[in-house]
């Protein structure tokens, strides 16, 4: 039996409708059965206002991964990890992931 995986966009350059904005960078949130995860950050914190109009409650995050350490993929990585404090991180091993990580 397979699993459904739905993946939600919560920050983007563009929108398609008047209850979300967007900007400069990337965050989803990944769904998966019952497991979650925030994928990227976007540029601000922008991705914690877009979740309730998606209908998203981060306590289904299971982890945040980061693609990789620019501005606008982790920008929102220190209001992720005030909500979801307990929630792993993975991330590639390049040293700008590594720099953003210990920032929060």
């Amino acid at each position: 039996m397979s699993e459904s995986i739905h993946v939600t966009t919560l920050v983007e350059n563009s929108v398609n409708t008047r209850d979300l904005q967007a900007e400069h960078g990337l965050a989803f949130h990944i769904q998966a059965g019952s497991r979650g995860l925030l994928f990227d950050t976007g540029q601000t914190d922008l991705f914690f206002a877009q979740r309730a109009p998606v209908g998203l409650d981060l306590k289904t995050v299971g982890a945040i991964v980061l693609s990789h350490g620019h501005y606008d993929h982790t920008g929102g990585l220190k209001r992720a990890r005030e909500e979801a404090p307990q929630r792993a991180i993975v991330s590639s091993p390049f040293r700008c992931v590594r720099e953003v990580c210990r920032q929060c």
